[in-house]
């Protein structure tokens, strides 16, 4: 694990807990498990994205051209354990919020 893991996890928290906090103000229902998707696809997309700007970059893409990549090469290439990390790290942690906000609103209700 390397240093960009642990930042995505922390901004994965703080996004996390702000849709929580603004998702249950307005009385959303299923706040807490909304606000743990947000962060999740976030970073889970980011990473895609990521990998598909990299294999056009390896075959020859530049700025202003049409990224010679398929829809699916994003998903399915390019995944190193770092890059695994940064959606995991984020994703386990959001995880772990969820688990507490959930156990903690029932902890508190009863």
């Amino acid at each position: 694990m390397n240093r960009t893991n642990f930042e995505h996890a922390l901004i994965a928290a703080v996004m996390m807990l702000t849709a929580w906090a603004l998702l249950t103000l307005i009385g959303a229902p299923g706040a807490p498990l909304i606000a743990f998707t947000i962060p999740f696809v976030w970073f889970l997309a980011r990473e895609c994205t990521s990998h598909e700007y990299r294999l056009g970059v390896a075959r020859g893409w530049r700025w202003g051209k049409k990224l010679p990549v398929r829809w699916w090469e994003g998903i399915a290439r390019g995944w190193t354990r770092d890059s695994m990390l940064d959606w995991i790290t984020p994703a386990l942690v959001c995880l772990l919020l969820l688990y507490v906000v959930q156990l903690g609103i029932g902890a508190f209700l009863t």
